[in-house]
């Protein structure tokens, strides 16, 4: 017996920073769910490739190059939406970015996972990379909800899932934007909710744990290969079910958040990360 509550067929969803890791996962599997995708992010190749993987499951695809950073951007992303699909009932904000560095320098910085790691800065965080990381953590998922909403609302109903993550409430060391920014998002989820519910727009969110995705070895310029390597294999002693969590897994929440079957659930946040949080 198939559970009907969990179909996305007839669907359309936006998904944000779709060309790799989390988004990529989110994307492909709203669509294994039958929902027809838009795929936006900045490199036009990758969500290009991420088209292709969607439509190779039989759903629709629209590639969109956008930076969430410029309005105009958004504005179109959701303009090409509405006029390839004439909908829109979910919107992904899954855009994430960080960059360690310490807010003052010492030269005597550490790993907080591995102490014995000597890490090597080059400057503290200057105020543009703080206004940069914000930006793009928080002030891109206000844009994408501000532009899709009067669609959602037009409509009588709407699904917003926000991304978040577990630095958003366990507390690390050299990442203050990114944490910030991330526990914001938290509580824009619940405000979001509020405003929205009387137009049956649900508005929920996601709190990955430790993925090893691309990006992770972009945020780390800092650490070596090996470094890195070392503190991938610790993680998951730290982790109560020592592993660090499939990005398929997170494409299956996404789907949940996105089908009628979490009709009920709304202004919450979900973790998904092995129990890190439950510490």
């Amino acid at each position: 017996m198939t559970l009907t509550q969990f179909s996305l067929d007839g669907k359309v969803a936006i998904v944000t920073g779709a060309s790799r890791g989390i988004g990529k996962a989110i994307a492909l599997t709203l669509a294994e769910a039958g929902a027809d995708i838009v795929a936006a992010a900045r490199t036009t190749a990758d969500i290009e490739e991420t088209a292709k993987e969607v439509r190779r499951s039989g759903r629709q695809c629209l590639a969109v190059p956008t930076d969430v950073t410029d309005m105009a951007q958004v504005e179109n992303m959701v303009k090409r939406t509405i006029s390839k699909f004439g909908r829109i009932d979910i919107l992904v904000n899954n855009v994430g970015y960080s960059l360690e560095s310490p807010v003052v320098l010492t030269g005597k910085e550490r790993s907080g996972i591995i102490p014995e790691i000597p890490l090597k800065y080059k400057e503290a965080y200057p105020e543009e990379t703080w206004r940069l990381l914000v930006d793009v953590n928080l002030s891109a998922a206000f844009r994408c909800c501000k532009a899709v909403g009067p669609h959602m609302i037009k409509q009588g109903s709407g699904k917003i899932i926000n991304v978040s993550s577990f630095c958003a409430v366990v507390a690390g060391i050299h990442d203050i934007p990114y944490a910030a920014a991330k526990l914001a998002i938290n509580h824009m989820t619940r405000v979001l909710a509020l405003e929205l519910a009387p137009y049956k727009i649900n508005v929920n969110c996601i709190g990955p744990g430790s993925n090893i995705t691309a990006i992770r070895w972009l945020c780390r310029p800092h650490l070596t290969k090996e470094q890195v390597d070392l503190v991938l294999s610790r993680i998951p002693n730290v982790i109560p079910l020592r592993r660090h969590g499939e990005l398929r897994e997170l494409g299956l929440l996404a789907v949940y958040l996105a089908s009628p079957a979490s009709d009920y659930m709304t202004g919450q946040t979900i973790y998904l990360d092995g129990g890190l949080t439950a510490k």
